[in-house]
């Protein structure tokens, strides 16, 4: 029986609002269709298959055997429907969300839209189990709608199909590989026998394996490929195709030896982009970078950008050598020289996983230590070469030696030029590298002294300059932080640090002098540039408050040119006007004054039964007033002012319109007060017809905009005031 690469069949969990997985844990691993000749259920509801060669009947899942028998229909059929062929499509573009999804939470983030997803994705995979197409079809055009702007979706996809086809064009070649050895024998057995009574089958095989090798289709050939084995084990022809098979297997194997370094690149697939990995110094350390990830991008000169400025760091080998740390260090320190806008670095401290190395920015690794893994493992990081990650930088072999070297013997200098007395400055003893807890011993200036330490500490510790924390505290207190690892470096002038690593020797402490240094100037350079920093900060604060109060005067002045001008502009209009404005507001008032009179004529009615052309004009303030006359208030003084004037447009006629402002001062003796009422009243004027048309009464209060919406459906062009800018 053979065994497929791992694939998970799409059931999707929704646990408290989240998708933790569209597979079932049941299904870890898929048996492949071609292993298996026969499949039954048994009588207690389990499923069972078996291979042609063997009478062993081997348990399966469910859904392995619902997906044998539809592809054992399928072959007889002579190939898939279109919407078995449609369905499988789907349930793999599902098992790909999946497996993309899991990725990206992996990787520390997940869609916004996580629980909308999940929830298609089951109703999604409940049609696909149903057979129902359409609704599958709908389904997958749901899910993909969610991803339409997910570039980092697009690269995964596009990676997953090159996958595939890189496996379908494998499966061919092996598939086509074993199509030519039965034509082989074909030929054989025929020239050999030719008045044999199998000779005739064998020439109808012939053609059926020429048609098919030319069509180069993975189900013909396999369909072929098995329909001619079981024909050789029903005519008892094994014997006869083996002994074939020697002679072939001798024909075309190279008759030259091969050196192990070509046998290598063969059996890990080797190509002119992927040779690097195995050709060179051993002691060359290479950096790989992710390109399909989305996190690493190139500008428009071609330079790389880290779009996650913490990018993540994997070793592609053993990390349980001597010298990982090390390598760590010159693998942070390399990370800076390429001048990427770095703020950390987060190394992994497991190898990178063969099945989740897409989670890494950076995949790094000595050329030594990865050919030293399996051949399985060293295969994955080629093929991913080949789809995902490029090369981003190296360290020469010898130089990695000579850098490894160098810091043993720049921490053993260090250390004797501090118990000799000879140092002036500042430096720092550590254990631990992975941590990054300093006791800052430095009474002066804690600030400068931290800022001058972060720039050096990238082949120091393990960690991103995020993570290292300072302490301020006294030397003995230190000491004692260190042995009870609340702190594991201390940071302290010379003359203190001498003291801290005698006394460490005393008490055989693990501890190490680290390879870097402060000196007093970088401390006094360090001050300088914050006072100036200062300064600069302080005068552009100071030039942008001057600029700001420049804007606003200028403003103003703007503003108050603008009312000048525009007053002016009106007085002109106003003076030009004045007369027929007035005799327009006279029209208007005239009507209103006449409405008042038979008001007040009215007595004891109190309007009732007064309606006229104010009623009909100026509905909203007859109603308003007279309610106010029942209410025992009496006018007790008015006015009417020209709001606007000009010309309108009526049945293509140029015709007066005019907007007054009335104001009515009432009393109310009962209740000792006295109001102020205002109202815009409107008119279109038709002199040709003496006749007022198209009026509006409005309160004075916020009725800005309907004025406007009455003069624009007017196609109202003012005489009276200034055009707004």
């Amino acid at each position: 029986m053979r065994l497929s690469l791992p694939r998970r069949l799409a059931t999707a969990v929704l646990i408290g609002g989240g998708l933790y997985g569209l597979l079932s844990s049941s299904l870890a691993q898929e048996f492949s269709l071609d292993g298996f000749r026969t499949c039954a259920k048994a009588d207690n509801g389990n499923h069972y298959c078996k291979t042609s060669a063997s009478a062993n009947w081997q348990r399966v899942p469910v859904e392995f055997y619902n997906r044998f028998k539809q592809a054992e229909a399928e072959a007889a059929a002579g190939g898939g429907s279109g919407q078995s062929k449609d369905m499988q499509e789907i349930a793999d573009f599902l098992n790909d969300i999946s497996q993309y999804l899991k990725d990206r939470v992996a990787a520390g983030g997940s869609p916004p839209n996580l629980a909308e997803i999940a929830k298609t994705a089951v109703s999604t995979k409940a049609a696909v189990d149903s057979q129902n197409l359409k609704a599958a079809k709908d389904g997958r055009r749901r899910l993909e709608a969610f991803f339409k702007d997910d570039a980092t979706f697009g690269v995964f996809m596009k990676s997953l199909a090159d996958e595939r086809q890189q496996a379908l064009d494998r499966r061919i070649s092996e598939a086509a590989l074993e199509a030519s050895k039965n034509v082989a024998f074909i030929e054989s057995y025929v020239a050999g026998n030719i008045l044999s009574p199998h000779t005739a089958d064998l020439t109808k095989f012939g053609e059926q394996f020429a048609k098919v090798l030319k069509e180069r289709s993975l189900n013909g050939l396999n369909r072929a490929n098995n329909e001619f084995s079981r024909y050789i084990d029903t005519k008892n022809l094994k014997d006869d195709y083996e002994s074939v098979m020697v002679a072939w297997t001798e024909k075309n194997t190279p008759k030259t030896s091969e050196d192990p370094q070509t046998a290598l690149a063969r059996q890990l697939g080797i190509t002119e982009r992927t040779r690097f990995l195995i050709d060179g110094d051993n002691e060359e350390l290479i950096f790989l970078y992710n390109t399909a990830s989305g996190r690493i991008v190139k500008s428009l000169k071609g330079d790389l950008v880290f779009k996650d400025r913490n990018p993540s760091i994997c070793f592609a080998q053993d990390r349980s050598v001597e010298r990982i740390k090390d390598l760590e260090r010159l693998t942070m320190a390399q990370i800076q020289r390429q001048e990427l806008d770095v703020q950390g670095v987060r190394i992994a401290q497991e190898a990178c996983p063969i099945d989740g190395m897409e989670r890494y920015d950076v995949i790094v690794f000595q050329r030594i230590g990865l050919l030293s893994q399996a051949q399985g493992y060293v295969s994955t990081v080629v093929r991913k070469v080949e789809t995902t990650f490029g090369r981003l930088a190296s360290i020469p072999g010898p130089e990695v030696v000579r850098a490894l070297q160098d810091e043993v013997l720049s921490s053993a200098t260090l250390e004797a030029q501090i118990l000799s007395g000879k140092s002036s400055g500042f430096g720092l003893v550590l254990t631990n590298p992975s941590q990054a807890r300093i006791c800052q011993t430095v009474p002066d200036d804690p600030e400068a002294h931290r800022i001058a330490v972060l720039g050096k500490t990238s082949t120091v510790f393990n960690v991103s300059t995020n993570d290292i924390t300072f302490t301020k505290t006294s030397l003995d207190d230190a000491f004692a932080d260190f042995q009870t690892r609340k702190c594991n470096a201390i940071y302290a002038a010379a003359t203190d640090l001498a003291e801290i690593v005698k006394a460490m020797k005393r008490e055989r402490l693990d501890y190490v002098v680290a390879p870097m240094w402060i000196d007093p100037l970088e401390i006094k350079a360090v001050l300088q540039a914050e006072a100036t920093e200062v300064a600069n900060a302080m005068a552009k604060e100071e030039e942008a408050r001057k600029t700001l109060q420049q804007e606003a005067t200028l403003l103003k002045q703007r503003i108050l040119d603008e009312a000048a001008k525009r007053e002016n502009i009106e007085r002109d209009l106003q003076s030009r006007n004045h007369s027929f404005a007035r005799a327009a507001q006279d029209r208007i008032a005239g009507v209103v004054d006449t409405f008042i009179a038979e008001v007040k004529a009215s007595g004891d009615k109190r309007g009732d039964g007064v309606f006229g052309g104010a009623a009909e004009l100026f509905p909203a303030f007859v109603r308003s007033y007279k309610q106010m006359i029942r209410d025992r208030w009496e006018l007790e003084a008015k006015s009417y002012s020209v709001e606007d004037f000009g010309d309108a447009d009526w049945n293509r006629r140029k015709v007066e319109a005019v907007v007054i402002r009335a104001e009515f001062v009432l009393q109310n003796k009962p209740l000792g007060r006295r109001d102020e009422v205002c109202f815009l009243m409107g008119a279109v004027v038709d002199a040709e017809f003496s006749y007022l048309r198209d009026a509006i009464t409005l309160p004075c209060k916020d009725s800005e905009s309907d004025v406007k919406r009455w003069q624009v459906g007017s196609k109202f062009s003012s005489r009276w005031k200034a055009p707004a800018n």
